[in-house]
């Protein structure tokens, strides 16, 4: 499940609006522990125990079986696995019964159990930061700091900050999560844990949903995890402070943008969008549309593409009716931006301009300006395509990041050679996206990327229109025949 698709899922919630989203990474402490562990023993009772009554000197299963209080045929079964196993030999005795001795191997048995001691070994476990308990994960759920900060995800902070110590780790949950060795199970009993050796700081990959109360300014966090809400960590992060600790509180709920928004845009415009009714029910029905697509693509994939397929009709007739349900969407005049579908809207004028396209940005960042838009782009100066692109950085030919791809030296090497337009902007409140007469999307969220890595959450405001007056006016706007209001100011 893809980031938007799970905001788009889980958007709804009581009492509450979905005003921002984003991958994260949730901490996870790979604690390298040394403990002292033993061996279990891994043959049956019985079957020891008749070996130790051969060791002994019996050498028939009736004294075996009085010795050790046992059926005569329970005796019987066990002595017929042991000599499978090679552990015991039969004599037979033709005056009597059968005789039964301990092999060399059987004998090398006993004596490696009698040995059997405690041993000291170094064990390693995952313990989850937040939820503070220690998880089963395998080596593809967790990734590097390094990594996680190349796909632009924010990194969740562990509370409290420090690694547990073996004081606070409990035998009996520690043996259930015991990372594997050599692909197999940990197959040996933990006595006791002496002391963290090592500990590394990971990250278990998952979605953030943050929502603003509709009346109030609370602030709830969730998390999606595996393509599934998790209620313990949403409740776990909640109970430790997070959304405070983080600044979710103050960054959302201070600042509230939309007087602003309408005064730019004029109340005219603003004034034309629907009511939330109607929105909820449009989003609602994209939703479910959208939700059955993906199901059953998934049912459809490795199935033959040719030939009666019920499965392929289905999905065709489900993209029919998320296409209709997108065009419920468009017939709006003009409505409010969610969060999740800037990035689709981006993507979408990249594909469909044929004259021009204006990106308003803070930052340029590589993991939203990656190879596969930038290929997008190439083929839109190559049609001739007007772009411009405004940010707050200085354009510069040479990359900032050493020899490393810095997009800002990609688009300022392209305006040199008149391929584009990129100019540096001033500090604003909104962003914009106009391409051609089509489409014109405000967002208080950069297109491309804020200065710096992101490092959390805003609350995401703005409006979309297919409107072509509006469109031209937004147009007017950006080109600056309306003055932008300036970020967090006047």
């Amino acid at each position: 499940m893809t980031p938007e698709l799970a905001a788009r899922k889980y958007q709804f919630r009581e009492g509450f609006h979905l005003v921002d989203y984003g991958e994260v990474g949730l901490p996870i402490f790979r604690l390298t522990l040394e403990a002292i562990t033993m061996a279990p023993r891994f043959m049956p009772t019985i079957q020891e125990f008749a070996m130790r009554c051969l060791a002994l000197g019996e050498t028939h299963e009736a004294d075996v079986a009085n010795m050790l209080g046992l059926k005569l045929d329970v005796v019987i079964g066990a002595m017929n696995v042991l000599i499978s196993d090679g552990y015991v030999t039969r004599e037979a005795d033709s005056d009597g019964p059968d005789t039964f001795h301990l092999t060399e191997a059987g004998e090398l048995r006993l004596s490696s159990d009698r040995l059997e001691v405690p041993q000291e070994e170094m064990i390693v476990v995952d313990y989850d930061g937040i939820r503070r308990i220690p998880l089963r994960l395998t080596g593809e759920s967790v990734v590097r700091p390094a990594l996680l900060q190349g796909t632009g995800a924010v990194q969740i902070r562990p509370y409290p900050a420090e690694a547990p110590g073996v004081d606070e780790l409990a035998i009996p949950d520690i043996s259930k999560v015991i990372r594997r060795q050599r692909s197999e199970d940990f197959r040996r009993t933990v006595l006791s844990l002496k002391r963290v050796v090592r500990r590394n700081n990971l990250f278990r990959e998952g979605v953030a949903l943050v929502y603003a109360a509709d009346k109030s300014d609370e602030v709830q966090v969730a998390f999606v995890i595996d393509d599934k809400l998790s209620d313990a960590y949403e409740l776990a992060f909640a109970q430790h402070g997070g959304p405070k600790k983080m600044g979710f509180v103050r960054a959302i709920a201070d600042t509230d943008l939309s007087k602003k928004l309408e005064k730019m845009v004029g109340r005219p415009m603003y004034r034309s969008m629907p009511d939330r009714e109607a929105m909820m029910a449009a989003r609602k029905l994209e939703l479910d549309s959208l939700v059955e697509v993906d199901s059953v693509r998934r049912a459809a994939a490795g199935l033959p593409p040719r030939g009666l397929n019920p499965v392929a009709a289905a999905l065709v007739a489900a993209e029919e009716r998320l296409e209709i349900a997108r065009q419920g969407m468009d017939t709006f005049e003009v409505r409010p931006l969610a969060c999740y579908e800037q990035t689709e809207l981006l993507d979408a004028a990249l594909k469909a301009a044929r004259r021009s396209l204006i990106v308003t940005s803070a930052g340029l960042q590589p993991s939203i300006l990656n190879a596969a838009r930038l290929r997008e782009i190439d083929l839109l100066i190559g049609g001739g395509v007007q772009i411009e692109i405004e940010s707050y950085l200085t354009p510069q030919t040479e990359p900032r990041t050493g020899g490393r791809y810095d997009p800002l030296s990609e688009f300022a090497r392209r305006a040199a050679k008149g391929g584009l337009t990129i100019r540096k902007g001033r500090t604003q409140d909104f962003f914009f996206l106009v391409q051609d007469d089509e489409l014109a999307v405000i967002s208080t969220r950069p297109f491309l990327g804020e200065v710096s890595r992101r490092t959390g959450f805003m609350r995401v405001q703005g409006l979309v229109t297919r409107k072509p007056a509006f469109v031209e006016e937004i147009r007017s706007i950006v080109l600056g025949s309306s003055n932008p209001v300036g970020r967090h100011g006047n």
